[in-house]
């Protein structure tokens, strides 16, 4: 095997990715969900939230999923006497695009440096609710003004991807109860970071004594719903859940290897490729932000996360906790996390069923504005003719009295 380091930069030709696989799963959007074609050309946005303890890795894997350098090695580490400190953590937002084949993907990346590293953790946990509850206030506000502003950002996070370093001892506390406060904000995907320092055996074990924590403690991540009957997307989603949390191997040195370029890392006993799906889930997860889930969570945290947050603030009118402990953690037994994604599924069908009742509302409109159209322009036609018979009677009388 032909094994050769290429430069740490990535050429402009590898700065995107295929175009085939990044967009894989917008061809599946509704003519209504699409709804212009300009979309495409406009771009899609896309708000990420990396949150997990300092080295797990959560800066080379944003490089590689970008496939670019955003964070440079060591550029969010944070000094260890501030640590202990109030402005120990604090949210650092980076944005960056990519574009393929004229589609452009506009990436928000919010990361917070610091995270987990202080005795009590709870100031960091706040800070991150915080952030994401600033973002549905300043929609709020937005919606509300009389003159809407045209160049208005909207940073909500779209998905929280949480790295848990694996300890063969499934969640540690500050992990269970940073994610029950986020998975009720946004949609949380656990990750295991660095899983390329697991065997495959401990890899499994990992995994499934993080989805029994998760189960037990009655965290709603992201668990990947879907409607309707569609065997593939069943299929698709099924093998997603079967996945979870994602195990991924991050590298930002790319080799060739017998003739192609990849990103990978290099041990003494062999390379892991981080695109392989035999050596890391790195590559469905990315498919899954880009491509097949991208506008099912978009439209999670809009109709459900933001809808469920606007509803409680304006009902309540004061900046309390928007969601009380009833409603983080609805009790589902041992089916949670399916719980959420089972109220998103039906709230998801009920608006469907709104919208083809209003849809069939308006085609009766323009029915009955066809038909009224119809009436007019035949009244119209009645009534010139009988102008003209009239007429020609007249011609007829004085031609006659002549």
């Amino acid at each position: 095997m032909s094994l050769t380091p290429t430069s740490g930069d990535t050429s402009k030709s590898n700065e995107t990715f295929e175009a085939s696989k990044f967009l894989q799963g917008f061809g599946t959007l509704s003519p209504e969900q699409m709804r212009r074609k300009k979309i495409v050309k406009r771009g899609f946005n896309l708000s990420i939230m990396l949150c997990g303890a300092s080295g797990s890795g959560k800066s080379t894997f944003i490089n590689s999923l970008c496939n670019k350098t955003i964070f440079p090695a060591g550029a969010s580490q944070v000094a260890p006497e501030l640590l202990d400190q109030d402005s120990g953590f604090h949210i650092q937002e980076t944005k960056t695009e990519f574009e393929e084949d004229g589609t452009v993907i506009k990436l928000n990346v919010v990361e917070g440096p610091g995270f987990g590293e202080n005795i009590d953790n709870t100031a960091c946990c706040q800070t991150l609710i915080d952030y994401l509850e600033a973002q549905f206030d300043d929609i709020l506000r937005e919606e509300t003004r009389v003159k809407r502003n045209p160049k208005f950002l909207d940073n909500r996070v779209h998905a929280v991807l949480y790295f848990i370093t694996p300890t063969s001892h499934g969640l540690q506390e500050c992990d269970i109860e940073t994610m029950q406060a986020l998975a009720t904000r946004a949609n949380v995907i656990p990750v295991i970071s660095k899983a390329d320092t697991l065997t495959a055996d401990e890899l499994h074990l990992n995994k499934r004594l993080i989805m029994e924590d998760i189960r037990e403690y009655k965290i709603p991540i992201y668990f990947f719903p879907y409607t309707g009957d569609d065997d593939e997307t069943i299929e698709e989603n099924m093998m997603l859940r079967e996945m979870t949390p994602f195990a991924v191997v991050s590298s930002n040195t790319e080799y060739k290897i017998n003739g192609r370029t990849c990103r990978a890392r290099q041990y003494p006993w062999g390379i892991v490729e981080v695109d392989d799906d035999s050596h890391s889930d790195f590559a469905q997860l990315r498919n899954v932000l880009f491509g097949s889930h991208m506008h099912d969570l978009k439209e999670i945290t809009h109709d459900y996360f933001y809808e469920k947050y606007r509803t409680k603030k304006l009902s309540n009118g004061h900046d309390e906790n928007t969601l009380s402990t009833e409603e983080r953690l609805p009790s589902s037994g041992n089916s949670f996390p399916t719980a959420l994604n089972h109220q998103y599924v039906e709230r998801k069908r009920l608006k469907e069923i709104e919208a083809t009742v209003q849809r069939e509302i308006e085609a009766k409109k323009r029915d009955l504005m066809r038909q009224e159209a119809q009436l007019k322009e035949l009244t119209e036609r009645l009534r010139t003719e009988d102008r003209v018979r009239h007429e020609t009677a007249s011609r007829e009388r004085v031609a006659s009295k002549g």
